[in-house]
């Protein structure tokens, strides 16, 4: 059985938020790309991500650290069957034994952000603390001339149902079903209502549907130490049903570190893709990556013809270097 036949084979019941509200961020991208602005993806969730990429991010305090470039590997060209490799991988996580860090234990989270190829930088490298309860977060603030001094600040939130703290994210993603049949329809209830709750903006069609489900499920697994491993091979075992996922072997992430892509192209031309280490299938981060040509709009009063974003520029990218509990603020692994 190739994989078209193995794909064909499934289907999907369905979804859950993608690139973070996958409609309305392509709508900031598209924004972006006109004014050649840096894309960021949030920390933290993205998962991690994203990354990704999310919802703790909003309980997370980040801060630049330095000005280092990386350069965006291209996604190499070597697609194997995404049911066999996901199962591998589901199965390879599924003996780890689930862990909830203690309430008062903190959340460290090092990432490398990078936004448009071609557009001036923005922020690189973040690091970022949450207590695990989610009341306090915590950075390091260095002023011009000054050393870095560490700053804790307790969290407000707005009531948001996806703006959880990382032991919200931990209980919600524990609780959800291990059959992939059924998470799969749990999300597609919480796609529905959502999709609804903003007016039908997040995703239009069955396409939408099933692109928007997979960068959530994505999300899941950029989450962490909120992810419980338990739910990993339910979440790997979920995507190998979503019709349209690839799996190539042999690629890299944001950092250059060997691992196997994970992606699904949307009919918009936009593709979301997240990397899982070797071996492991540990989850390194993401990037969006636009699959087909893209002519923006002609901007009043700008010369020359329509913007081109041509296939295979990267629109964002993320990578997570380090996600670990530690037992204090300003503490690192």
């Amino acid at each position: 059985m190739n994989d078209l036949e193995e794909l064909g084979a499934f289907r999907a019941q369905v979804p859950e938020p993608g690139p973070e509200r996958l409609a309305t961020g392509r709508d900031r991208l598209v924004r972006e790309a006109r004014g050649r602005r840096r894309v960021l993806v949030a920390a933290w969730r993205a998962g991690l991500a994203a990354g990704v990429a999310a919802a703790a991010a909003a309980a997370v305090a980040a801060v630049a650290l330095d000005g280092t470039d990386s350069a965006s590997p291209p996604v190499a060209a070597r697609p194997v069957s995404a049911t066999r490799i996901l199962e591998r991988a589901a199965e390879t996580v599924a003996g780890r034994p689930d862990r909830r860090p203690a309430p008062h234990q903190w959340v460290y989270t090092r990432t490398y952000q990078a936004g448009m190829e071609g557009a001036p930088s923005a922020m690189r490298h973040l690091e970022s603390w949450v207590r695990f309860d989610g009341r306090e977060t915590a950075r390091y603030d260095a002023g011009p001339g000054r050393k870095p001094r560490l700053v804790v600040s307790r969290t407000v939130r707005d009531g948001d149902a996806e703006e959880r703290s990382p032991a919200q994210w931990y209980d919600y993603l524990r609780a959800l079903p291990d059959d992939p049949a059924a998470l799969l329809a749990k999300i597609d209830q919480r796609a529905a209502s959502y999709n609804a709750e903003n007016g039908g903006r997040l995703y239009t069609g069955e396409d939408g549907r099933d692109q928007w489900v997979f960068g959530r499920l994505a999300d899941f697994l950029g989450q962490g130490p909120s992810t419980p491993d338990s739910r990993r091979a339910a979440v790997f075992r979920a995507l190998a049903r979503i019709p349209g996922v690839q799996v190539k072997e042999g690629t890299r992430d944001a950092l250059g570190r060997p691992g196997t892509t994970v992606s699904r192209t949307g009919r918009d031309g936009e593709r979301l893709e997240f990397v899982l280490a070797l071996g492991t299938y540990d989850y390194l981060g993401r990037r969006i990556v636009q699959a087909e040509e893209q002519r923006l709009p002609k901007l009043p009063g700008k010369r020359g013809g329509p913007e081109i974003i041509r296939a295979g520029t990267v629109m964002n990218e993320q990578a997570v270097e380090v996600s670990a509990i530690v037992d204090g603020a300003g503490r690192r692994p």
